[in-house]
């Protein structure tokens, strides 16, 4: 049994009409300290967005542009972009595989890509105390309740990130999450 869905075409790639901004950066692929990034858009927006940044912040510094620039020139980030591609399939994989044999309910059809799912517990499971839980034994969950509108929250929701959980350990995480939920 498999989550992944075909990948879709990028909205941008879509747009006839110049109505869609592409909004990209390295904080995740390269390192959150850079802060820099990408727009791609009409030549009217990409102007306001530029004088609202002169407004902020004038520019990332020269020497951490020239950098990124000679980091992307010798086809260094493409590189770790195939790695990171590579790892991530990987670790979907290995996790997909321990949340079927575990019986663990994926919320929804799950997707291409991405870094984590979004799970469902039964109703009667307190995803923030199963968390403390699984903290313990060394597992992190994230909670669902702070993702619904306040007043609509449900507390059986939670998400299990994989992108930086090596292969070899995800099944044995998967199955102190089964664990832990069979002893409520």
């Amino acid at each position: 049994m498999s989550f992944l869905t075909p990948v879709s075409p990028s909205i941008k790639s879509l747009d006839t009409g110049g109505r869609v901004v592409h909004a990209g950066s390295f904080s995740k692929s390269i390192f959150p300290g850079l802060r820099l990034g990408w727009l791609v858009g009409p030549e009217p927006f990409i102007r306001e967005a530029r004088a609202l940044r002169a407004q902020v912040l004038r520019h990332p510094p020269g020497q951490l542009q020239r950098t990124a620039a000679h980091f992307l020139s010798l086809g260094h980030y493409d590189a770790l972009v195939n790695r990171m591609k590579s790892a991530f399939r990987k670790r979907r994989q290995a996790m997909e595989e321990a949340i079927v044999q575990e019986g663990l309910k994926v919320a929804g059809q799950g997707g291409f890509g991405g870094s984590s799912f979004w799970m469902e517990a039964t109703r009667y499971i307190d995803t923030e105390e199963l968390a403390l839980r699984l903290r313990a034994e060394g597992v992190l969950i994230e909670p669902g309740r702070v993702f619904f509108h306040p007043g609509t929250e449900r507390r059986n929701y939670y998400r299990l990130a994989y992108s930086s959980i090596p292969v070899g350990k995800i099944a044995e995480g998967i199955g102190l999450v089964a664990k832990a939920m069979r002893s409520f």
